[in-house]
């Protein structure tokens, strides 16, 4: 493992076994901190050049509509410009925050429709884990499948 350096409120852990990069907040962040926060994590993304990410924020509040949607239209679509290749983002949340974000058709709505990251959302470690460790597989294939979600579009 090696960590990244990065403010109190985040820890960025590349994951040498699994080849991920790991992204854990750690207490509630404000909407500022939030951008930083993910903007460090394209930094280690970037450092380690690694495009398989566990980000979780278990510990995190739902961000405000303003961050949502800078993340949602404006930085992740992004990212496959600056790391070279399609992002996969495995989003670990509370049952509470993923039931927030399940409520939210732009959440639907992107995971239905091809986009220049990929996207998931889970309230299991293991099931996020998993679903990377699948996109892993198939990153020379046209797409993955994983039980009990949509599929991957590469």
């Amino acid at each position: 493992m090696q960590k990244f350096s990065t403010p109190e409120y985040i820890t960025i852990t590349y994951r040498d076994d699994l080849q991920m990069l790991v992204a854990r907040w750690l207490r509630p962040a404000t909407p500022a901190e939030t951008r930083e926060g993910y903007h460090f994590i394209l930094r280690a993304g970037l450092n380690f050049k690694c495009p398989f990410w566990l980000l979780d924020g278990r510990r995190r509040l739902p961000a405000d509509a303003e961050t949502t949607k800078w993340g949602l239209f404006d930085f992740f679509p992004q990212l496959s410009g600056q790391m070279g290749q399609r992002v996969c983002i495995s989003q670990l949340l509370s049952p509470t925050y993923q039931q927030a974000t399940d409520s939210m058709p732009v959440f639907q709505q992107l995971e239905s429709t091809p986009q220049t990251y990929q996207m998931r959302r889970f309230n299991d470690e293991a099931q996020a884990v998993d679903w990377l460790r699948q996109c892993q597989q198939h990153t020379l294939q046209p797409s993955c499948q994983v039980q009990g979600t949509a599929q991957v579009q590469w």
